[in-house]
């Protein structure tokens, strides 16, 4: 039996643990959500106990499931409850079998965001800015374990948190039994919950079974010790979440999402970073990461080593394709279309000082130097850096595609049309027009990025060689 100076320190020990976590400041309005079980019993007489010494305005929002027949009688216990302490009461019934079959969601999923949004509407309703719930430190280590189990990330496995946005848990360092023990010296009766003594759901198997049995076989303070597991691996988490949003930053090619990530730049990143930098993104950019997996993050990440134009579908009709020395992620209706690639014609500049050089649309510059053979010291073919025979070469234009292109394709000089070469290399459809060409007339030197024609390579014979680089490449000479 716990004494009255028992009672009165659980009270001021949740009262420090709000403070700590900034849950409540003076003169706020909460809304607490009542089921009428001992948790959220518990919680509302402790709001309303401290709720004077800290100028609090409380309320409290009942969720009728219309699932069990007793249903009824609870949503009647917390009015009269609410009545006793003379606080607001609110009231919400939804049928929440028939909204799972409509939104192809299991009933317990269906449930609880049926209760998160009746209490965001009492919440505004209220004029509230915090929603307090019930979730204690029994349920912090059955969460833990529910996530393990399935396979989660760090984010997952630390478990419920004590402040998410508006909601605050201010029973998270509090145990089940503590809270019963309180009620019951207080003569405070609570409502039973039948389908909580069932195994219909994982989680009450998880709570029935499980971590009883770790708490009787293993070590009896089990459930404490995987609570504060769970709030280790939360500071974890948060601590990662910060170093992948500065290495975010470090990466991002402009301000804007859209325009992508420096690949160079991500890949002398940390690689157990690198996947927290994408799903960091991803939940970025799809406004919450709903549907985003782990292999979805693995297939983003394989574009890093990926040649351009090589793209992946991700959920939500989000795209991400590796452009050159970029990865970017396009929304649906958001992808360019048509020329991307003002024309420009080099072939003067060259005649006339021996070198050339453009900006392409990602903002890289193209150059160009014709040296004599005698001054090559090397060739060495690579993705952004070519070497041309300019003796063969009659003009130089930078360019999309145009009808009769071609280029060569073996030592035979056998022509292949640039549109089947396309389609060969499973370049998107959407891309094709728009990809940089260098071309002397019809005949395209090099589809940047990929290959060079095979009529254009450096021989024996060759006395000027060309030499073509890309000032932004993966690779940079």
């Amino acid at each position: 039996m716990h004494s009255t100076k028992e009672r009165d320190e659980l009270a001021e020990r949740v009262c420090r643990y709000m403070e700590k976590e900034g849950m409540a400041p003076k003169g706020s309005r909460i809304v607490a959500g009542v089921s009428g079980g001992p948790d959220s019993v518990c919680l509302l007489l402790l709001l309303t106990q401290l709720a004077a010494s800290r100028s609090w305005e409380v309320a409290a929002v009942h969720v009728n499931h219309l699932i069990r027949q007793g249903a009824g009688e609870d949503a009647q216990y917390v009015k009269e409850l609410c009545g006793s302490l003379g606080i607001p009461f609110y009231l919400k019934e939804e049928p929440v079998e028939e909204l799972a079959k409509e939104w192809n969601l299991s009933v317990e999923e269906a449930g609880r965001r049926v209760r998160y949004a009746a209490f965001e509407e009492a919440a505004a309703d209220f004029g509230a800015d915090r929603i307090a719930v019930a979730h204690n430190r029994n349920d912090r280590a059955e969460t833990l374990l529910f996530h393990l189990f399935r396979g989660t990330g760090l984010s997952g496995m630390a478990s419920i948190r004590p402040v998410r946005g508006k909601i605050i848990r201010p029973l998270l360092e509090t145990g089940r039994e503590e809270i019963e023990a309180w009620l019951r010296e207080r003569g405070v009766q609570w409502r039973i919950d039948e389908s909580n003594d069932t195994d219909t759901y994982t989680r009450n198997k998880i709570r029935r079974h499980i971590l009883p049995y770790a708490c009787s076989e293993i070590s009896g303070n089990a459930d404490i010790h995987l609570a504060r597991e769970a709030e280790l691996l939360q500071q974890t988490a948060d601590y990662v979440q910060r170093m992948a949003r500065q290495a975010l930053e470090r990466c991002m090619a402009g301000k804007e999402p859209e325009e992508g990530l420096l690949v160079d730049a991500f890949l002398k990143e940390e690689a157990f970073l690198q996947t927290h930098m994408l799903k960091l993104l991803l939940e970025e950019y799809t406004g919450g990461g709903r549907d985003i997996t782990s292999a979805h993050i693995h297939k983003l990440h394989s574009l890093f080593f990926a040649q351009s134009g090589n793209r992946i579908a991700l959920p939500g009709g989000i795209e991400a394709e590796r452009s050159f020395h970029r990865v970017v992620l396009t929304r649906p209706g958001n992808r360019p279309e048509g020329d991307g690639v003002p024309e420009t014609d080099l072939t003067g500049s060259l005649l006339e000082q021996g070198s050339a050089s453009c900006t392409l649309p990602d903002g890289r510059i193209l150059e160009c130097m014709v040296i004599p053979r005698e001054k090559c010291e090397g060739i060495e073919q690579k993705t952004y850096t070519k070497w041309l025979d300019y003796d063969r070469i009659k003009s130089l234009v930078l360019r999309t595609r145009r009808p009769g292109d071609y280029l060569a394709v073996n030592d035979r000089l056998q022509k292949k049309s640039l549109k089947e070469y396309l389609i060969q290399e499973k370049i998107p459809v959407k891309e094709r027009p728009s990809w940089p060409l260098l071309a002397d007339g019809s005949h395209i030197l090099w589809v940047i990025g990929r290959r060079i024609s095979s009529a254009a390579k450096v021989t024996e014979k060759t006395e000027r060689i060309l030499r073509i680089h890309i000032r932004g490449g993966r690779e940079d000479d």
